[in-house]
This record gives C-alpha cells, sequence and structure tokens, in this order.
C-alpha cells in the first residue's frame, strides 16, 4: 500500500486495533496507534534481567560484565544490543505481516515501541549517529520499502526534544544479496552476511572520528546483522562506541 492510498485508507474508514479489529478511540490510536487497550495489556517492554552484551532475556539476574551463553562465544562487533520488547504474540505477528505483506502503516507502531530502549541508561547523555540496517536493491524492489528505515524515521519523529541527541544517518548500503536470515542457523547467518555491507560513498568522508553509532533494526535474534553493521562501521569510522537496538527481541 502506498502512502495515497493509506491516507484515504485512514480518511475513508476509521482506525482498528491491527490485532483484535476492534474499533479503536482516538485517545487509543494517540497513546499506541494500531492496538487498542486490551492488547496493549498483553504486551510489555523488557524489563527482566538481559544480557549485558547481546540483550538476550533471562529469567535470573545476570551480573552486568558476564557474557551469556548466546554471546560468550562470539566476536560481537558491537558495544552492546538490546530489543525492547519480546519477539512473541501480538508483536510478533504483526512484525510478520508488517515485513511480508506490505503493511506500511504498522511503522508508526513500532517506532513508538522502540521508545521503551531510551531508558537504558547506556544511551543516554551521549550523542547517537542513528543508522538503520539497509536491504539491498532487489529486497528493497520486492518490498517496496525498508522496514527498519521506516521504524527509524517514526521513531525519530516521536523523539521531539531528544533528535539532536539521536541524529538519522542512513550510512550503510546492502551491496550483497543474501538469503533471509530467518531461514537460516547461527552459523549459517554469520556466513550468509559477510561483506554483505559497504559505508555509503556520500559520507565516506563526512563522519567525525570517535562518533558513537546506534545501529536501528527490526529483529534481534542472533546478533549476527548487527555485528557484521559494526563491523563495516569500525573499520571505516574508528567510532568511540557502537550499539544496535531493535524493536523485538528473539
Amino acid at each position: 500500500m502506498n502512502p495515497r492510498e493509506l491516507s484515504l485508507r485512514r480518511f475513508l474508514y476509521p482506525p482498528v486495533c491491527e490485532s483484535c479489529f476492534a474499533p479503536l478511540s482516538a485517545n487509543e490510536h494517540r497513546q499506541f496507534p494500531y492496538l487498542c487497550e486490551t492488547c496493549t495489556d498483553g504486551i510489555a517492554p523488557i524489563s527482566e534481567s538481559t544480557c549485558g552484551k547481546c540483550g538476550q532475556v533471562y529469567p535470573a539476574k545476570m551480573p552486568p560484565n558476564v557474557r551469556c551463553s548466546n554471546c560468550r562465544d562470539r566476536d560481537f562487533q558491537f558495544d552492546f544490543a538490546l530489543g525492547a520488547y519480546r519477539s512473541r504474540g501480538v508483536l510478533r505477528e504483526m512484525m510478520h505481516r508488517y515485513k511480508y505483506r506490505r503493511q506500511i502503516q504498522l511503522s508508526r507502531l513500532f517506532g513508538k515501541c522502540l521508545l521503551p530502549a531510551l531508558d537504558d541508561f547506556r544511551l543516554q547523555d551521549k550523542n547517537w549517529l542513528v543508522v538503520p540496517v539497509p536491504l539491498h536493491r532487489k529486497r528493497l524492489r520486492e518490498r517496496g520499502y525498508n522496514q527498519s528505515a521506516e521504524i527509524a524515521t517514526e521513531w525519530h519523529r516521536m523523539l521531539k526534544n531528544q533528535q539532536d541527541q539521536f541524529l538519522l544517518k542512513p550510512l550503510l548500503r546492502r551491496v550483497r544479496f543474501t538469503e533471509r536470515q530467518a531461514t537460516l542457523d547461527r552459523d549459517e547467518r554469520i556466513k550468509n552476511l559477510k561483506n554483505a555491507f559497504v559505508v555509503s560513498r556520500r559520507f565516506r568522508n563526512r563522519i567525525p572520528v570517535e562518533s558513537r553509532f546506534l545501529i536501528i533494526d527490526d529483529v534481534l535474534t542472533t546478533g549476527s546483522t548487527a555485528s557484521e553493521c559494526a563491523r563495516v562501521l569500525r573499520e571505516h569510522f574508528q567510532p568511540k562506541e557502537v550499539a544496535a537496538i531493535a524493536v523485538l527481541r528473539g
């Protein structure tokens, strides 16, 4: 659905919950777009103990400097990664529709979902260059939009007085067409992404050394995509810090 069709749909039809299709009040649509109060109550930001490196959720509290079983044998190139919500239930199903059924209107919902990630103390009181994970041009033609870039744009609009702290910069290009990560295991994901990203030519000499980069993606599962993006940024810019945040944590 293109933006014109989406605007016409919103004009002709009242908003409904994208999960249960119940009508939304104006207040519901404003507070949490496209989800009714009942469905919103069924989701919650990640608040359990997580790994300080890869953001994996665990039932017991983990010491801050201990690497978890998901990442202790991995050489992640980001300093830390985290997800805003668990990848399950309503949000997981809606993310699937967003990515594979062209429901671009959900960009606003997932931009809103990213906001709780800003509560992490490691992101606060610092300036970040926000880098959406890019799509290969072939995948972009198939899908019609880059979901990570759309989410990042909506999220950035909602920051209001924090926009100067988080500057949106599409620094990376995807130059190698790869298999869908969701169909691969962890080792295959790592191999699949090798040399898939490069720094966009127009930004190569325009970013200060020792900047901080914040990679944004839709779903963080093994961390392979974020790590490969971080590796490219580290090689080219010598950053002070590289972090990654995603709407959903698999």
